[in-house]
């Protein structure tokens, strides 16, 4: 019978290490588009409230 050669898997590889840092232009438009959401929630949020106190 022969013998398989096998990788140890104690030793980890190159891509088990760290995921790959994001570029910036993605970091750039995920907080542009956090930051819409955001005011636009806050918005929204105002006029249901003076809406409702218009009552």
């Amino acid at each position: 019978m022969s013998k398989k050669n096998r990788t140890s898997s104690a030793t980890p590889s190159q891509s088990d290490l760290a995921p790959a840092p994001a570029p910036w232009w993605r970091l750039v438009s995920v907080a542009l588009v956090t930051g819409a959401a955001r005011h636009i929630g806050a918005l929204l949020a105002g006029l249901a409230v003076t809406w409702r106190q218009h009552d």
